[in-house]
Parts: structure tokens; sequence; C-alpha cells
């Protein structure tokens, strides 16, 4: 058993993980896909908020860590209801049409509404959306390595059944775990080297390449040229988290720099950015990010409200091991607020086909 996180403790870990989230995801989504030199000329200062100037708004990737968190808290942590919660908020999630959600996911949510069991509807894929689910619960289940790993198999396993994306799940759980653990500390470089020494060869490769090139004084960005992501950093989860880690690495308390380092290498930068602020704001907490960011976080899915009351009923739950009352968004408005999300990523793809080039 790891040693106990304090009420305190991971209620303000996840406060801040569910912020870092929100608004790594926010920040990146403008760039998602862009090559590094196409996105530094038409967006050059990745500081700021640009799918709708100055409104910070969320895509898939910070709903994946809230869906999950409130499958949690309703379940106060039994495996079954666990999962059986976390099937219904992914059947309801696909039924909003949510922009920008994976092809594997997606298909995992039809599989599910057409009466397969979450033990059955996964399809074999390592895309990176169990990375932020696995992160968040490594958050929440910092102090009990063994719930985590049930919870965290469980909830990749309804999306994803290649073994690589289990995985990079664990993997992202253990580290938003020791950065749970060390809050208030300096990051356990040392800890974080030794859990990615025990991961299968394929992933572990890339994560010590970061490793190396961190220790080295690298930049995120000549990291990423070093492993031939010319045009960016892809959804395949071995990738998205070596270049979290290298960031995180580089930058372990300046929230701002090292989501700017993730967004200037291109690629899949919302889910990049995502994963790296789970981690960070599970360390740093509420601090992680500057309160002009989280001021303009306006998206009626993550207000800054929404997301302490997430987090204070998930610590109540995970505390107690008793299930939290969480109501979800209502259906018409989570509907509603995707189609106009969809509208203005529609409206900014036009933008972005257009000069300077």
């Amino acid at each position: 058993m790891q040693s106990a996180v304090s009420p305190t403790r991971r209620e303000e870990s996840l406060y801040g993980a569910l912020i870092g989230c929100a608004i790594g995801d926010a920040l990146g989504i403008a760039y998602e896909n862009l090559s590094p030199r196409r996105a530094s000329r038409l967006f050059p200062d990745p500081t700021r908020y640009h799918l709708l100037p100055s409104v910070g708004l969320i895509s898939d990737d910070a709903e994946q860590a809230i869906m999950t968190l409130r499958a949690l808290a309703h379940s106060g942590g039994d495996p079954a209801r666990f999962q059986a919660r976390l099937a219904t908020e992914l059947r309801v999630w696909v039924a909003t049409l949510p922009a920008g959600i994976g092809l594997s996911t997606a298909r995992a949510g039809v599989r599910l509404w057409l009466g397969m069991s979450p033990q059955r509807s996964g399809v074999r894929s390592a895309g990176n959306a169990p990375a932020l689910r696995g992160a968040i619960l490594g958050v929440a289940l910092a102090d009990d390595p063994q719930q985590r790993e049930t919870l965290v198999r469980l909830a990749t396993r309804i999306t994803h059944t290649d073994p690589k994306a289990e995985a990079g799940a664990h993997l992202c759980a253990d580290l938003a775990a020791l950065a749970t653990q060390s809050a208030g500390a300096s990051l356990p470089v040392d800890a974080i080297r030794q859990r990615v020494d025990a991961c299968p060869a394929e992933l572990r490769e890339p994560l010590r390449a970061a490793l190396a090139s961190a220790d080295a004084g690298q930049t995120t960005e000549q990291f990423a040229l070093s492993q031939g992501w010319q045009r960016g950093v892809s959804g395949y989860i071995v990738h998205t988290t070596a270049a979290a880690l290298h960031a995180w690495l580089r930058f372990p308390d300046e929230f701002v720099e090292a989501v700017s380092a993730l967004i200037r290498c291109g690629g899949d930068t919302d889910s990049t950015a995502a994963l790296l602020g789970v981690w960070m704001g599970a360390h740093l907490g509420r601090r992680v990010a500057p309160d002009a960011l989280l001021e303009r976080l306006k998206d009626p899915l993550a207000r800054p409200n929404t997301l302490h009351a997430l987090a204070t009923a998930t610590a109540h739950a995970v505390q107690s091991a008793t299930p939290q009352a969480l109501r979800r968004p209502l259906y018409p408005l989570r509907l509603g607020r995707n189609l106009l999300f969809l509208g203005l990523v529609i409206a900014h793809l036009v933008r972005r086909a257009l000069p300077p080039y």
C-alpha cells in the first residue's frame, strides 16, 4: 500500500487535475492536427484560447476525465458499479454528438448502444482516450494501487483492447498517483524513472528517450523531431505519453510553458496538453494555471465551480467508499452545446485553410 493521501490533498489534487486538463485541452484544441510550422504561422501565441477568442472550451479529452470521475463518484469505487456507470456515461455522451470523438471510442459507444456489455464493447486500438481516464483515476486513487489497477483496466477495456492502450493507461495512472503523493514537494523524477523502467518494451523505449532528452536539456520540440514526429505528435498512446512526459520534466512547475512547448510540437495537441494538465494539476493543485486562463474557462460542461463540485464529491466517495449523488448536465443542454461547438470547429477549419501559409 502506498502512503495515505489526506482528504484535503485528494480534493485539492483532483480539482487541480481537472483545471489543468480542461485548460490544456482548451488551449490545444485550436492547434489539433496542425504541423508545427503551420501552427506557428496561424496562431503564434499558444498561451491564448483560439477556437473562440478569449473563451476556453473543452473537447472530448477533458470530457473523458470528467465522465470517469462522475462514474467513480456515483459508484463509490465499487468496480461493477463503476463499470456500469461509465458505460452509461459513454452511451449518453455518444448520443450528444461530441465533436472530435476518437473513432475507436465512438465505435465502442455504438457497440454499447447495440446492447454489447462493457466487457465486450472495446475495439482493438491503442488510441489515447484511456490515457485521460487512467490519469484522472490515478489522482483519485493515489494511495490504493490495487483498486487503481482494477478500475483503470475496466475503464480502458470498455473502449480499447490493445495491450498497449492498457499499459499506457496504467502508466498514466501511476504517474498521476506519484504527482498527487508528492504534492508540495519537488517532482519525484527518480520514482518516475523507476515506473518507466517497469513498462513493456514498446512503451518503455520512447519514455526512456524522453527522460534522456530532458536530462540533456533538449526542448520538447527537439525531442519530438528526434522521434520522427515532424508532422506533430500522433494520437497513439505511446507517442502522446512520451511527449507529455518530456514537457512535464522540462517545466515541472510552469504549466503555461509546458503546455506551450507541447502545442508547438503540433499533432494531437489537445490530448497531449490535457494529459499533461492532469499530471501537473495533481502535483500543483489549484495554482496550476493562471487566474486569467481559469476565469475565461466558460464552457458550460467545465466551469470552475462545476469542476470543484466534482472534485469534492469524488474525494468524498473515495474516502468513505460511499456513492455520491451527482447529476449529469441535462441532455438537451449537452446536445445544444455540442452542436454549437461543432459549428465553431467547422468555422475554425475554414479559417485554418486560409492564409498565412
